[in-house]
């Protein structure tokens, strides 16, 4: 046949291949890097000279069926080549599944280190998720008339030591029935296989050399030396710095531990997380987007010089900075950014700033799950702000930390507002540590037994006394509503942020609402509860859960050195009455227990110890067993308990995310800017266009995008605007935009929960 190929890629439109001998090599020129950068990490997890032996095999044999006709005339069509099938096989095989009869040479089979053998074939075997749809009887022809004649183009493996000298077709009726007992999961052998922490560590670790190696990406990048010092070094530039906090000091005792930290906001936790997380792999991990993307910036400022080293990992990820390429880092084009937010989704960082569910969703055991487990099972998670997460999500991050920290993981788990209960399910795998808090008197706090709307007198005289002020709602209908009634009185400087406005005005707004002209009137929801960091003099909020109420207080006197007294006029006003939630987006019980514990500090000041003594008392056990909000925290623990998969990573991102999103952009901005989005539309599809050409395109439709549940859409009919070869849906939907309120939905009643 002369070369056998394994892959194929495009070069300016032209087919480039790479033979089955390339990728291997390339393969194990990433296991040798892996095992250099972090052998030693591994010790930790069972790891020892079998295991590189037994992945180094795995690595030989996992593509070893593409010598198979029809895999080769199926690449071979890129070339203007062709490949003979035998007359009798009209159907293909998965590589993966034939690969497996070459382990059952005996030559080969007993080089396998002793109770590694289902291992290495389970790993070859599941390396990609392909459907079982032949006959065993079938499977046994193609190895006898195709698979068994083709040992002769394998002569390469000679050089690693390896020689097949025939293939045995009497093997191939207990190779299939390995299959089926994998696939259906129906052996107890299998299932405990599955469960063995060295056989996830062997078969994720062969995924990712895969992916890397296909990639042309290094499976790890080097880690981060000195870190302490260069933490140090980035504080040390602050006037006010003279040195880190004892608790931040005492993180790096802690590195050998998992934790739980409770500390107020603005103490310093990042610089906690990044002691904590000293030479190793980390993961760090936020509930937005936006967070994501400002703890990715502030990495690396932090770990300049070794910025090549931090990664950053959401769905939009590729496209952040391209709009203002000038602000990548000096050495960073665009075409490394796009390298490196690769190399980010093959998890190769040192530290990997993400979102959560780009980890977590593999607690669902998906096919390919394991890759995300090899990884963490030598890796540190940094959990932060977890309050953001439905009680659902909550349930999954928990599972997920127990399971990882069984498997040798290690995870900071931090906020200035834990769920007392979620130290209770974490207590067994972490060492909780005494609560850190700011002694700075922040925030005196006044409950108004009315609604938001009927604070706008109030919220109006505070701008005119030449304050900033912050008014947070709990859905963007009501903040709409505010902005609306607020804006007829042209003396007051009112602005608006929420999650429905398109990516280029939101993007404009975050960055105006922290650096703020004054006096002014910003009005948003509970998108800046966590993801941003700012510093207002006023909060006027309607009353929601009280984690939520905390992180809201966090946005106002944020800065060291603000503090109140006793004869201050309350800084938090708190709206009771009427949340526009309806107890839809906070949970109802919890929103009484909060107000009923609030009313004990009315018009009083109240500090972060005493914070954290009213989490203790709203979200006692004993109080909330019987709520919904825990009650479904526990049903999905109980269900994670008892082994519930998802078939797919799709049905896991959504099983994790809950709700379905989809892009749309509203018909008004479509037709205003229609030349320019097709324009883009026409780049992205014409395939002779260069890689970087077809990114930006993206980029310039993504840009008058938003994201909407895709449940919201039931009372209208959306438009799609792009074929299924664009890559990603998008719609128009007939609503009206204004680029200061956003996406307007007042005529449709539905959507009046959206935050």
């Amino acid at each position: 046949m002369g070369n056998v190929y394994a892959k194929i890629y495009f070069d300016k439109n032209k087919a480039v291949p790479e033979t089955l001998e390339e990728h291997t090599e390339n393969l194990l020129r990433e296991l040798e890097r892996i095992r250099e950068i972090y052998g030693e990490d591994l010790k930790n997890s069972g790891v020892n000279e079998d295991f590189w032996n037994a992945l180094k095999i795995a690595c030989l044999f996992h593509d070893l069926g593409k010598v198979s006709s029809h895999f080769q005339r199926k690449i071979r069509k890129y070339l203007n080549e062709t490949a003979r099938i035998p007359r009798a096989l009209n159907k293909e095989i998965p590589h993966n599944y034939l690969s497996g009869i070459f382990l059952y040479a005996p030559e080969i089979k007993r080089t396998i280190p002793k109770g590694y053998f289902d291992y290495v074939l389970f790993s070859v075997l599941f390396h990609h998720n392909r459907n079982l749809d032949f006959s065993p009887e079938y499977f046994r022809k193609v190895i006898e008339l195709d698979i068994k004649n083709k040992i002769y183009d394998l002569n390469w493996l000679k050089k690693y030591g390896f020689s097949i000298s025939s293939v045995l077709t009497d093997k191939a009726g207990i190779l299939y029935k390995k299959l089926q007992n994998y696939y259906f999961n129906s052996s107890n052998k299998v299932k405990n296989i599955k469960r063995n922490r060295i056989f996830i560590l062997l078969k994720g670790i062969l995924h990712r050399l895969d992916y890397s190696a296909s990639a042309h990406l290094p499976v790890e990048e080097g880690k981060i030396c000195n870190l302490e010092e260069k933490l140090i070094s980035y504080l040390s530039k602050k006037s006010n710095f003279r040195d880190l906090k004892p608790f931040q000091k005492k993180a790096k005792d802690l590195r050998n531990k998992s934790v739980l930290l409770t500390a107020s906001t603005g103490v310093g936790k990042t610089e906690f997380a990044i002691n904590w997380i000293g030479g190793d792999k980390a993961f760090y991990t936020l509930p937005v987007r936006v967070s994501v993307n400002a703890m990715y910036d502030r990495l690396i400022s932090v770990f300049k010089g070794e910025q090549e080293k931090i990664g950053l990992l959401h769905s939009d990820a590729l496209f952040y900075g391209m709009g203002k390429s000038e602000e990548i880092e000096d050495s960073l084009s665009i075409e490394e950014h796009i390298v490196r937010t690769q190399a980010a989704r093959q998890f190769s960082m040192a530290i990997t700033v993400t979102t959560a569910d780009q980890l977590f969703t593999a607690v669902f055991k998906y096919p390919g799950y394991e890759r995300i487990y090899a990884t963490l099972m030598y890796s540190k998670i940094v959990l932060d702000e977890p309050q953001s997460y439905s009680p659902d999500t909550l349930a999954v991050i928990i599972k997920g930390l127990q399971e990882i920290a069984i498997y040798g993981g290690k995870f900071c788990f931090m906020s200035a507002t834990i769920h007392p209960f979620i130290n209770e399910y974490l207590k067994d795998y972490a060492e909780e540590l005494e609560p850190v808090f700011n002694p700075e008197k922040k925030h005196k706090i006044k409950l108004e037994d009315r609604s938001i709307e009927e604070l706008l007198s109030e919220i109006v005289s505070q701008f005119n006394r030449g304050k900033k002020v912050l008014v947070i709602t709990n859905t963007v209908r009501k903040a709409q509503e505010l902005f609306k009634r607020l804006s007829e009185n042209k003396d007051v400087n009112v602005k608006l942020l929420h999650s429905l406005f398109i990516q280029k005005d939101r993007i404009e707004k975050e960055k105006q609402i922290k650096i703020p002209d004054k006096p002014i009137v910003w009005i948003s929801t509970q998108l800046v509860e966590a993801s941003l960091d700012i510093d207002y003099d006023v909060l006027f909020t309607e009353i929601s859960s009280l984690d939520s109420i905390i992180q809201r207080m966090g946005r106002v006197y944020r800065k060291q050195g603000r503090v109140i007294n006793e004869d201050s006029e309350p800084n938090v006003v708190i709206a009771t009455q009427e949340p526009s939630d309806k107890g839809k987006i906070y949970n109802k019980e919890i929103v009484n227990f909060t107000l009923e514990a609030l009313r004990e500090f009315n018009c009083q000041i109240l500090t972060d110890d005493k914070k954290q003594d009213l989490m203790m008392s709203v979200y006692d056990i004993r109080k909330i067993s019987n709520t919904s909000f825990y009650k479904k925290f526990t049903e999905n623990m109980e269900l994670l308990d008892a082994g519930f998969e998802a078939d797919t990573k799709r049905d896991a991102q959504k099983l994790f995310r809950e709700i379905l999103n989809v892009n749309v952009i509203p018909k008004k901005v479509y037709d205003e800017n229609f030349d320019e989005i097709q324009k883009a539309i026409e780049i992205v599809l014409d395939k002779t266009r260069n890689h970087l050409e077809r990114l930006r395109a993206i980029y310039n439709v993504n840009k008058f995008t938003l994201s909407m549940p895709i449940y919201k859409l039931k009372q209208v009919i959306p438009t799609q605007i792009v074929s299924g070869k664009f890559g990603k849906e998008i719609l128009t939907v007939d609503f009206d935009y204004d680029s200061e309120l956003g996406l307007d939905t007042s005529t449709e009643p539905n959507f009046g929960e959206i935050i």
